[in-house]
């Protein structure tokens, strides 16, 4: 079975809308260079300003706090 929760496979999908596994060699290679150098893709998502986790969402919406 193929990981498709993964970085490549996300920029496969996005662009060709199939799986990493499914792509030729040649698009393959083109997948793990705009990986290595498209900032998109280097930037994870958790440490971008705006990003709130699923368990801040929640404890917002019920007016938790951690003490």
């Amino acid at each position: 079975m193929n990981n498709k929760n993964t970085t490549i496979d996300k920029i496969a999908f996005s662009e060709f809308g199939v799986h990493y596994h499914e792509l030729s060699d040649n698009l393959k290679q083109w997948c793990n260079l705009e990986m290595v150098t498209n900032k998109v893709w280097l930037e994870p998502f958790w440490k971008k300003e705006d990003y709130m986790s699923t368990a801040d969402k929640i404890m917002m919406s019920k007016n938790l706090t951690i003490s």
